[in-house]
């Protein structure tokens, strides 16, 4: 069964230095998915509100795909294997629905853009916990996420991940 779910986030995995997109449903359950770099601005870029004068790679693609008469209805996240989640597009024309294999990373870019709901199989959704880190060098663990990040809150997390050292970081969650 699918499940629509949204953007509550992005945080930045410290073990491994990836961004993971965080989406949930309406009952406090998630789905972790990491992204790369490129396909986490991009992402990033819509919740921002951050415009360029050129098109990047996901709005030219939204551009073809309204140029050529279709529309984005939804983006599934159907399936893991051998931990790598997979996704599809369902584009309409008219009455015509098409399916296209796509990361879910690219999916949910392109949804963001069509202003198009996010499907996620109930199966791949779990309660986590997740540390959530920002404003300065508080850490919070939250079982319950209570609202997406704000744009402020992106932005003061992100001047601490450039500003605070490995040592630095490491000392602070241990006396957490």
């Amino acid at each position: 069964m699918m499940e629509k779910v949204e953007i509550e986030g992005i945080i930045f995995n410290l073990i491994d230095s990836s961004p993971v997109v965080i989406l949930r449903n309406g009952k406090n359950k998630i789905l972790p998915i990491v992204v790369g770099i490129p396909e986490a601005q991009a992402i990033l870029f819509v919740i921002e509100e951050t415009s360029f004068p050129r098109p990047l790679t996901h709005d030219l693609m939204k551009n073809i795909i309204g140029e050529c008469g279709w529309g984005l209805l939804r983006v599934e996240i159907y399936s893991l294997k051998k931990n790598t989640y997979y996704g599809r597009l369902i584009l309409q024309k008219d009455k015509e629905l098409i399916e296209i294999d796509c990361r879910p990373s690219d999916g949910v870019a392109l949804a963001l853009r069509f202003k198009a709901p996010i499907l996620a199989e109930s199966s791949l959704l779990a309660d986590i916990e997740i540390v959530k880190a920002y404003e300065g060098k508080t850490f919070v663990k939250a079982n319950k996420l209570d609202k997406p990040i704000t744009k402020k809150e992106a932005e003061a997390f992100r001047k601490f991940i450039e500003n605070i050292s490995a040592k630095e970081f490491w000392k602070t969650l241990k006396k957490e």
